[in-house]
C-alpha cells in the first residue's frame, strides 16, 4: 500500500517515463471539454489520453510503469484508502468536465415528423391516399369539364320516389370534397398516430433513466457515501460486494475472492476471478462473488460499456397482453377484408345492373354531352323534348359518360378501403400502450418501478407470490434485543462492564472485522443509516452501544482475506493476521449452523472449554427461545490459525479439521410492518396463495408468519427437506406449503420451477445476486430496491422500491386494472366494428349503398379508435378488484360477460340503424316531401323548403343517411360509459367523476360531432339537423344505457372466440 505522503513530484516522474506505446483514441473523447487542459486545483494531472491507454491495454506493465494503482490514484489527486482529496460540487463538476460525465448517450428519440412519415407509409393509409386523389382528380374534371354528376343510387325495393332530387344529375363542382375530406383524415390519423408514439417514446425513456439511475457507495474525504451512478467521476474510489454492478472501469486497489461476470462484455458466462496480476475492471459486469474496493479511471461513453452502448438501440418487445391483441386485430381485420370485397363486388354488380336501366338524357344546346334526369318517367323525358334539346329515353350503356361512372367506381373502391380501415382496430394496441405507460407511470408513485412492462399484465393474473420476509414482511430496521454470551442469555442488551477483557475483546473484533456493512449519518426517531447488509448494521450498532468505534478496530486489523457470504452454507468468514504466519478466522452464519461447528467455546473470563452436549443443548434451547419470539438469531464464532498462507489457499474456510470456538448468539428483532397483515389478508381474498420463503430458522419463519397471517392451516418445511423430496412429493408439498425456511436461491429457482409445471403464474421476490434465476424464472420477478443487489434488480421485472410487502399487492391491483382496460376498450371497439360492417354490407347489396360515407367511417375510427382508447385505457383500479379470482393463463380476453354486452349494443344499433335506411322517411318523418303518386313537375310545390340556416329537411338522401350517421355516433358516445363495467355492474357512471380524462373525452368528441353534423356539412356529406331530428338522435343514443343496465340481468354468452 502507498502512504498518503506520496511526494507529487515522485508521481509525476513515475508518469513522465511511462512508456506504454498510446492508440489514437475515438475522435469523441477529444470533444469533451477540459478544465485547465487537463489539469485539476492547479496541478498537472495525468490526462484523458494516458487513461484511455492504459485501460485499452489492460496490461499490467503500463499500470506498473505508472507506478502502480497507488501513484496513479495520487496524480488524481486522489488516495486508495480514503478516496477524493477534495470532495467539493465544484471539484466533482471540474472532474466531470476534464473526463468526461458517468452518463450514456444513447440514439436519440425519433422526432414527431420521422413518427408521422412512418404512420403515412402504412399500407392501408397508402390506398386511401392514391384513391382519394384519384378521386379528387375526378371530381375536379367533372367540375372543369361540366360532365354532369350521377343520380342518386336505387335500392333493390321500391320506396317513395318523393324523397328524390329531381336535379340530381345536374352539374354541382363537389364531387372532389369527399376525397379532400378523406386525404384530410389520413393526415389527421398519422398526426395523431404519431403524437401517440412519441408520448410513448418519451414514456420509455423516463423509464429506461429511472433504471439507470443506481446508488454506488464510494469514499471520498476519509469517509464513505453514497453516490447516483451519474455522479461517479474519474478519481473515486468505489467498494463493491456481491451483487455489484460495476458503475465504470477502473483498476483494482484491493479485493478478496473477486469474481465478475463480464458476459454483457465478453458473451462469456464464466465468472472471471480478478487479482493484483488481473487488476482491471470494466464498466457493465457485475460481481458475483467476493468484494473489492477499485479506482475509477474512465466513466460514461469513454468506458468499455459506453463505448458499446452508444452503437446499440433498445428494441421493446410486445407484451403477451399486446400479442394477444394483435390475433384478435387481425381476425377482426380478415372479417373487415371480406366485408370490404363483399361489398365492392355488391355494389359493383348493382351498378352494372342500373347501368342497363333506361333514363332521361338532354343536351344544352349542341353540346353533345348528355346529362341525366334523375327519376324522370318515360313521359316527362318526351315532355322536356320541347325544352331540352337531344332529349332521348336510353340507358347508360348508350350514353356513357366516362368521368361521372369511372368516378362512382372509385368511391366504391373508396368505401370498401375505408372499411377495412374501420375494421382494423388499431385503438387495441394504443389502448394497450396508453394503459400501460399510464400504469407504469401511477405504479411508480405506489413504489412500484416496472423494468418490464409484460409484467404490469402479468402481476393482475398470479396466483402464487413468493415473498421474502426481511424487510418486505418487516420493517428492515433490525436491532439487537437478545443474546447468549458467555455461556449465559441476556434477555436484555448487555453492557460492556458485563464483560471480561478478552471475551469482550474477542466479541467486537469478531463483529466489526467480518463485516462488509458501515454506518452512515444519523436519521431521525434515534436511528442511524446502515450501508450494505441491515443484519450486519444491527450488530455494528450493538457494538456501538457497548462503547466500541468499530471503524477503528476495522481499520487496525490486517485482514488476509475475507471468505464472502455463502446462500449454500449460511455462514462468512474473515481471516486477519496476528503474527507473521499466524492469525485468526472470524465466523458468523446462521446460528444453529455455527452451533454445530464448535467443538469449544469461551468462557467469560477467556478461557476456551469444551463444549459438550449438556451446552449443546442449552444453546439450543435459547435459539429456540429467540426464534419463537420471532428474532433472527446469528451465531459468532472464531478459530485460531496456526499457517495463514494454508488457509489463505481455501476456498471457504473454517474448513473442517480446523477448531471453532463458539462466542456467542444475538437475537435480533425485525418486527412486521403494520400494514402487510391487510395486505395479505387482500391477496388471500383475491385467491392468490402468499408463501413466505426467508433463510432464517423455522421456528423465527413461523413465528413470523403466524403474526402477519400467512400461516395458518399449511405446512412450514426447511430447504433442505423440500430438496429432498421428488418433484412429484415437491409438488404435493407445495399444495399446502406456507412458509420455507433456511431456504437457498436453488430451492427457491425450484420451487417456482414446480409451480410453473402446476400451472401457477408465480411472482418471486428476491434481493441476492443468488435469486437472479429464481427472478428470471418466475412469471413475475419482485426485485427489492432498498436491499436489493444491482444484479438482482437487473434480473427482475418490477423493482420495488421501498421493499413493502403491500406495494406488491398494488402491483396486483395495478396489473388487473390494465387488464380491465384493455377488455373495456375491447367491448366497446368491437361494438362499433360489428354495426359498421353489418350496416356498410347491408346496405351495399340491398342497392341502398353504404349509409356512413367514407369520411363518416373514418371520423369514427378516429374518434373511436383514439380518443376512445385513451378514455377507457386510463380508468383507475377500484378494490373490488381483489374480491375476485386472477386471471388463468388461458382465460379468454372476451369472456361471456362482454359477448353478452357487446351482442346486445350491436344488434341495437344494426336495428336502429336499418330501420331508418330502409323505413324512412314515413316511421320517423325525416323528410316532408310526402307525395302521393309518381314523381311530376308540378307536385314539388308540395314540399318544404329547406331554411335559410341550412336545417329543415331536403329532398335527398343526404338528410337520412345524416340522421343514420348522428344517431350512430351517439350511440357509440353513450355506450362508451357502458364499456366502462365488463362483469354485471349495474351503475355505469361509478366512478366517473373520479376520472377527469374520460369525461374531457366524452364532451370533446360530443362538441366535434355537433361540429361535424351542423358547421362542415359538404366535407362531412351531412346536411344541417333541426331541433326535432337532434333530439331522435340523442334519444336513440341514450337507449344504450337503459339497455346495457337491462342486459346485466342476462346470462353470460361463452362464445369462445377470442
Amino acid at each position: 500500500q502507498v502512504e498518503l505522503s506520496v511526494p507529487f513530484a515522485f508521481v509525476l516522474d513515475q508518469l513522465n517515463k511511462s512508456s506504454s506505446s498510446p492508440r489514437t483514441m475515438p475522435t469523441k473523447v477529444h470533444s469533451e471539454p477540459t478544465t485547465e487542459g487537463g489539469k485539476l486545483d492547479g496541478r498537472t494531472a495525468v490526462d484523458l489520453q494516458k487513461l484511455h491507454d492504459l485501460m485499452e491495454s489492460k496490461d499490467k506493465k503500463n499500470l506498473d510503469e505508472l507506478g502502480g494503482v497507488g501513484v496513479l490514484a495520487a496524480s488524481l489527486d486522489s488516495d486508495i484508502e480514503g478516496g477524493l482529496r477534495t470532495c467539493t460540487d465544484d471539484e466533482i463538476n471540474r472532474r466531470k468536465q476534464t473526463y468526461g460525465r458517468n452518463e450514456m448517450e444513447r440514439k436519440p428519440p425519433p422526432t414527431i415528423w420521422e413518427l408521422f412519415v412512418e404512420a403515412m407509409q402504412d399500407t392501408t393509409i397508402i390506398i386511401l391516399l392514391i384513391a382519394a386523389a384519384i378521386s379528387i382528380m375526378f371530381g375536379i374534371i367533372i367540375c372543369v369539364v361540366n360532365l354532369g354528376s350521377a343520380c342518386a343510387r336505387q335500392p333493390l325495393w321500391k320506396v317513395d320516389d318523393s324523397h328524390a332530387d329531381e336535379n340530381g344529375g345536374e352539374q354541382n363542382c363537389i364531387e372532389w370534397i369527399e376525397g379532400v375530406a378523406v386525404l384530410a383524415a389520413c393526415f389527421i390519423v398519422g398526426t395523431v398516430t404519431a403524437v401517440n408514439n412519441y408520448n410513448k417514446e418519451q414514456q420509455f425513456r423516463k423509464l429506461q433513466a429511472k433504471q439507470d439511475d443506481l446508488l454506488i457507495t464510494v469514499w471520498r474525504g476519509g469517509n464513505v457515501a453514497q453516490v447516483s451512478v451519474a455522479d461517479v467521476v474519474v478519481g473515486d474510489v468505489v467498494q463493491l460486494d456481491t451483487g455489484s454492478k460495476i458503475p465504470a472501469d477502473g483498476v483494482l486497489i484491493k479485493c478478496s475472492d473477486l469474481k465478475i461476470d463480464e458476459s454483457s462484455l465478453t458473451g462469456e458466462s464464466v465468472p472471471v476471478g480478478k487479482s493484483d496480476e488481473k487488476p482491471f475492471l470494466l464498466s457493465g459486469c457485475a460481481v458475483v462473488e467476493g468484494d473489492a474496493r477499485y479506482l475509477v479511471t474512465a466513466v460514461g461513453e469513454h468506458s468499455e460499456w459506453g463505448k458499446i452502448l452508444s452503437e446499440l438501440d433498445t428494441e421493446r418487445p410486445d407484451t403477451p397482453l399486446q400479442v394477444k391483441l394483435a390475433i384478435v386485430a387481425e381476425n377482426v381485420g380478415k372479417l373487415g377484408l371480406f366485408v370490404a370485397i363483399a361489398t365492392f363486388v355488391a355494389q359493383m354488380i348493382i351498378w352494372l345492373v342500373e347501368m342497363g336501366d333506361k333514363s332521361c338524357f338532354h343536351g344544352n344546346g349542341d353540346n353533345l354531352t348528355k346529362t341525366e334526369k334523375c327519376f324522370a318517367t318515360e313521359s316527362d323525358c318526351q315532355a322536356w323534348a320541347s325544352i331540352y334539346k337531344n332529349a332521348t329515353w336510353t340507358s347508360s350503356y348508350s350514353n356513357f359518360n366516362a368521368g361521372v361512372e369511372l368516378n362512382n367506381v372509385i368511391n366504391f373502391f373508396i368505401d370498401s378501403v375505408t372499411i377495412i380501415v374501420v375494421a382494423i382496430p388499431e385503438g387495441l394496441p394504443l389502448a394497450v400502450t396508453i394503459s400501460l405507460a399510464y400504469s407504469v407511470q401511477r405504479m411508480q408513485k405506489d413504489m412500484n418501478l416496472v423494468r418490464v412492462m409484460a409484467a404490469c399484465e402479468t402481476m393482475g393474473g398470479a396466483t402464487n407470490i413468493c415473498s421474502d420476509k426481511t424487510g418486505t414482511l418487516t420493517e428492515n430496521m433490525m436491532t439487537v434485543a437478545q443474546g447468549y454470551f458467555a455461556g449465559r442469555f441476556w434477555s436484555q442488551i448487555p453492557v460492556k462492564s458485563d464483560f471480561r477483557d478478552k471475551y469482550f475483546d474477542t466479541l467486537v473484533n469478531a463483529i466489526a472485522i467480518n463485516s462488509r456493512a458501515e454506518l452512515g449519518k444519523e436519521l431521525p426517531n434515534d436511528r442511524t443509516e446502515v450501508i450494505g447488509n441491515k443484519t450486519e448494521g444491527a450488530m455494528l450498532m450493538f457494538i456501538r452501544k457497548l462503547e466500541v468505534d468499530y471503524r477503528k478496530v476495522r481499520h487496525s486489523a490486517d485482514v488476509v482475506k475475507m471468505f464472502p457470504f455463502s446462500s449454500a452454507k449460511k455462514r462468512m468468514s474473515a481471516l486477519v493476521r496476528v503474527s507473521e504466519n499466524e492469525g485468526m478466522l472470524f465466523t458468523k452464519g446462521a446460528s444453529e449452523i455455527i452451533t454445530d461447528l464448535c467443538a469449544q467455546y469461551m468462557a467469560q473470563d477467556g478461557s476456551v472449554l469444551p463444549l459438550d452436549e449438556n451446552m449443546k443443548k442449552d444453546i439450543f434451547s435459547n435459539i429456540t427461545e429467540m426464534a419463537g419470539a420471532g428474532l433472527r438469531t446469528i451465531g459468532i464464532a472464531f478459530s485460531e490459525v496456526s499457517n495463514l498462507d494454508e488457509v489463505k489457499q481455501l476456498e471457504d474456510a473454517p474448513s473442517k479439521d480446523m477448531t471453532v470456538i463458539f462466542l456467542g448468539i444475538v437475537g435480533i428483532r425485525d418486527p412486521p410492518r403494520k400494514e402487510v397483515p391487510d395486505a395479505v389478508r387482500r391477496c388471500q381474498k383475491a385467491g392468490i396463495t402468499v408463501r413466505m420463503i426467508t433463510g432464517d430458522n423455522i421456528l423465527t419463519a413461523k413465528s413470523i408468519a403466524k403474526e402477519i397471517g400467512i400461516y395458518t392451516n399449511g405446512i412450514a418445511i426447511e430447504g433442505p427437506d423440500f430438496r429432498k423430496q421428488s418433484p412429484e412429493e415437491q409438488k404435493e408439498t407445495l399444495k399446502t406449503m406456507q412458509v420455507m425456511a433456511r431456504c437457498s436461491p436453488q430451492d427457491k429457482l425450484t420451487m417456482v420451477r414446480r409451480l410453473k409445471e402446476m400451472g401457477e403464474v408465480v411472482a418471486v421476490t428476491g434481493d441476492g445476486t443468488n435469486d437472479a434465476p429464481a427472478l428470471k424464472e418466475a412469471d413475475v420477478g419482485l426485485s427489492m430496491g432498498i436491499t436489493g443487489t444491482p444484479v438482482a434488480q437487473e434480473a427482475s421485472d418490477i423493482v420495488i422500491m421501498d421493499d413493502n410487502f403491500s406495494s406488491i399487492v398494488k402491483s396486483v391491483l395495478w396489473g388487473r386494472s390494465v387488464y380491465d382496460n384493455i377488455r373495456r376498450f375491447l367491448q366497446f371497439q368491437l361494438t362499433v366494428n360489428v354495426c359498421a360492417l353489418v350496416l356498410c354490407l347491408m346496405g351495399a347489396i340491398t342497392g341502398f349503398g353504404t349509409p356512413l360515407r367514407p369520411i363518416h367511417l373514418l371520423w369514427v375510427n378516429l374518434i373511436m379508435d383514439t380518443l376512445a382508447a385513451l378514455a377507457l385505457a386510463t380508468e383507475l383500479p377500484t378494490p373490488d378488484m381483489l374480491d375476485r379470482k386472477p386471471y388463468g393463463r388461458g382465460d379468454l380476453l372476451i369472456n361471456g360477460h362482454m359477448w353478452r354486452n357487446l351482442l346486445i349494443q350491436a344488434v341495437y344499433q344494426i336495428f336502429f340503424c336499418l330501420g331508418i335506411l330502409y323505413g324512412s322517411p314515413h316511421p320517423l318523418n325525416f323528410q316532408d316531401c310526402i307525395l302521393p303518386g309518381q314523381y311530376s313537375v308540378t307536385s314539388k310545390d308540395n314540399c318544404i323548403t329547406i331554411h335559410g340556416d341550412g336545417t329543415g329537411h331536403d329532398a335527398t338522401e343526404s338528410y337520412r343517411n345524416t340522421i343514420i350517421y348522428n344517431a350512430f355516433v351517439w350511440a357509440q358516445l353513450f355506450n362508451e360509459f357502458n364499456a366502462r363495467k365488463i362483469y354485471n355492474e349495474l351503475n355505469p357512471f361509478e366512478g366517473v367523476m373520479t376520472n377527469t380524462i374520460f369525461l374531457s373525452v366524452v364532451f370533446i368528441s360530443s362538441i366535434l360531432q355537433f361540429l361535424t353534423v351542423q358547421f362542415i356539412p359538404k366535407a362531412f356529406h351531412t346536411v344541417p339537423l333541426d331541433g326535432d331530428d337532434w333530439a331522435v338522435c340523442l334519444i336513440l343514443g341514450f337507449v344504450s344505457i337503459p339497455l346495457g343496465i337491462i342486459g346485466r340481468f342476462l346470462p353470460p354468452v361463452n362464445l369462445n372466440l377470442m
